[in-house]
């Protein structure tokens, strides 16, 4: 007789990816091991986590657009909606790896709805606010549109990289340790990224929103994430360089 494996927490947390971001690692990954469980209790599908966690982030955006940046209730509903939506993402790759559920199209459907979550809920946020114009003598310039482009391009293009240079080095291993030298430019890198760990983002863009400095926000966000772009190429080609050494030198 065929008894359906029962699954605990740390089976989840065991299956975090190794490789993240120190907040997303130690806080996002254990509420989303929380959620892979109940998630396997009640025979809900990776793809389906997935589906909800876009689901989750676009619609806690798009609900506070008529609530008003000066309302308390949409700050919270903003702030806890991205959060239990990245929640989910967390969730969704521990609930495949640890049930056996994976699969190559799971895996592509999970960035799919990662990165339109991304781009569509500052869209929404963008739509709540009066917009950013530029006096050019006494006519105002709307510059809202060509910012959130920009930022939203640059955000893009980190991700992707990110996600090709994960999948070229690591093989899509998510449960791969780091094994670089742990030296002060290793250090250096991982404070650096706390800037792009996901909960933060979604915290800080949250938190300008309902400040009324979301322009100002998406301005000084989005330079930083252009210069770290930069630095990141550069600082992966050393690592990829030094890769393809150790290849050659084991053939």
């Amino acid at each position: 007789m065929n008894t359906k494996k029962t699954y605990s927490y740390n089976d989840f947390w065991q299956m975090h990816g190794r490789q993240s971001i120190w907040v997303t690692r130690n806080v996002s990954y254990r509420f989303g091991a929380v959620l892979a469980l109940l998630a396997s209790k009640m025979g809900v599908t990776p793809n389906m986590i997935s589906i909800l966690s876009a689901s989750i982030t676009v619609i806690s955006a798009c609900l506070v657009i008529g609530m008003g940046q000066e309302s308390w209730l949409a700050g919270v509903i903003l702030i806890v909606g991205l959060q239990l939506g990245y929640a989910f993402d967390c969730a969704d790759g521990p609930l495949a790896r640890a049930t056996g559920q994976g699969s190559s199209f799971g895996s592509l459907s999970d960035k799919m709805a990662d990165l339109s979550s991304g781009m569509i809920f500052p869209c929404a946020l963008a739509y709540g606010t009066d917009g950013y114009h530029v006096m050019v003598g006494s006519t105002p310039i709307s510059m809202g549109l060509g910012l959130l482009t920009l930022f939203l391009t640059a955000r893009a293009t980190l991700c992707v990289l990110m996600w090709l240079k994960e999948s070229v080095i690591h093989k899509s291993d998510r449960l791969r340790e780091d094994k670089r030298r742990k030296n002060l430019w290793w250090r250096l890198k991982k404070t650096m990224s706390l800037y792009i760990d996901e909960p933060i983002y979604r915290l800080a863009i949250a938190l300008a929103w309902c400040a009324g400095l979301f322009w100002e926000f998406i301005m000084i966000y989005g330079a930083g994430i252009a210069l770290i772009t930069f630095v990141y190429i550069v600082s992966s080609k050393k690592e990829m360089d030094a890769m393809d050494r150790e290849k050659v030198l084991r053939s």
